[in-house]
């Protein structure tokens, strides 16, 4: 008897529908604990320069796989709430701003940063720690791979 496996049954729709639920699971929590101060996405940009200094809009576009009209809005309204400016490099051949924290923007980012393990310690009730460490490899391992197959810019 020949089976075929079903789209849902593959691993694309899984990966897609956990990675759904579990984005829908962590914007709520964060939600209830940051209190409308700043949306997860703007959190995102946050951590992503912290993580990344100097990082221009281009590159944090490619970093967070969003299109670029996007990221320059929630850059703007990350400018509006006065939680970041943007650092222009003058001196140089070729103008390419960057972003960086104010100190308002720090305060934020230090009080919500204890907060955003909250997804992780949910799951770690039901795998090992061992088992989350081998699972974000993995998933880092099969997006490399997926990028390097593709010839689509991310």
């Amino acid at each position: 008897m020949n089976k075929s496996v079903r789209f849902v049954n593959s691993l694309t729709f899984q990966l897609e529908i956990t990675a759904k639920i579990f984005n829908a699971l962590a914007e709520n929590y964060f939600n209830q604990e940051v209190k409308n101060r700043i949306t997860l996405e703007e959190y995102i940009v946050l951590d992503t320069l912290v993580c990344y200094p100097h990082i221009d809009k281009n590159t944090l576009a490619r970093t967070l796989f969003k299109e670029k009209g996007y990221v320059e809005k929630l850059l703007s309204k990350l400018i509006k709430k006065k939680l970041i400016n943007e650092v222009k490099n003058n001196g140089t051949a070729i103008q390419v701003n960057h972003y960086e924290l104010t100190k308002d923007g720090n305060r934020v980012y230090q009080d919500i940063a204890p907060k955003n393990d909250k997804m992780v310690g949910i799951l770690a009730k039901f795998l090992t720690e061992s088992e989350l460490v081998t699972f974000t490899k993995t998933l880092l391992k099969v997006r490399n791979i997926l990028i390097s197959l593709s010839d689509t810019e991310y």
